[in-house]
């Protein structure tokens, strides 16, 4: 990530910062899509107390890449509770980048859960890459929608 902080410490402890990257954030946003720009601007996105924030969520699958028409899809839920689902969809995605830290294969558990986001601004629209407790996903898209769900409506 260019901007925000995930330092890992020990096993399974980290040092979480999204302060630079919140610092960053108004110059970014001009240049972020629209939905790309809600999601990355929401009040409660890196408040660690907040039920909207996008730290611990797990995501419940990673597809390796886009399908036909150019789209991607990805939800996500807290840890250990499935109330609410967070469902990024993706659209005009020019790349998929999913790399597991020790280069093996991804395990979608409550222990590879996300640590923190950065949505920035790109030629082809905007990147956004999740750094997970032992792996990093990138996409770069045209623009991303962002939505949460209770988790008996999906």
């Amino acid at each position: 990530m260019k901007y925000a902080v995930v330092e890992q410490q020990g096993r399974g402890i980290f040092w979480h910062d999204p302060s630079p990257y919140v610092a960053k954030l108004p110059d970014l946003l001009p240049a972020l899509p629209p939905g790309a720009r809600a999601f990355a601007s929401h009040p409660e996105h890196y408040d660690f107390s907040a039920p909207r924030c996008i730290k611990d969520l797990r995501p419940q699958a990673l597809p390796a890449a886009a399908d036909a028409l150019g789209q991607y899809e990805i939800r996500f839920a807290w840890s250990g509770c499935e109330e609410d689902v967070l469902t990024i969809r993706y659209r005009g995605v020019k790349s998929v980048q999913i790399a597991a830290d020790d280069g093996g294969s991804i395990e979608l558990s409550d222990f590879n859960s996300v640590r923190l986001d950065e949505v920035l601004p790109d030629e082809a629209g905007c990147s956004h890459e999740l750094r997970l407790t032992s792996a990093t996903v990138r996409i770069v898209c045209a623009d991303l929608r962002a939505e949460w769900v209770a988790s008996a409506s999906v």
